[in-house]
């Protein structure tokens, strides 16, 4: 009787992290891409430590090298475009996310194209 208990009461904590917005808004134009998020409170990083830091974790899992880059929002014009960066195949990049954290709602644009395109 107490397990079915302690279970129910594990997924109610759990449910909270799921219904949290995401960091990013996410444009992969037909790309393999795993984007992971790190930096949240629920998430941290084998090799650092980025809790409260918006960050996230980009592997290329496409036969093509990935072109990313961060945008800003439609309603957030101060943050402007940043640099490129390039995955390789079967290659992972962490960026930290640029712009203002704000709860309730992603706070920049990935852009993922193959590169050259």
């Amino acid at each position: 009787m107490h397990r079915p208990l302690s279970a129910l009461i594990s997924l109610a904590f759990a449910l909270p992290a799921f219904a949290q917005e995401p960091l990013v808004v996410t444009r992969l134009n037909g790309m393999n891409l795993e984007i992971e998020e790190l930096g949240v409170p629920e998430a941290s990083s084998d090799d650092v430590d980025l809790r409260g830091v918006p960050a996230i974790k980009i592997t290329n899992r496409s036969p093509e090298v990935a072109s990313c880059q961060f945008h800003a929002l439609p309603e957030e014009t101060v943050m402007t475009a940043t640099p490129a960066m390039s995955i390789s195949p079967n290659e992972q990049a962490v960026a930290r996310v640029p712009g203002k954290y704000s709860s309730g709602g992603p706070i920049a644009l990935l852009v993922c194209q193959p590169e050259g395109a």
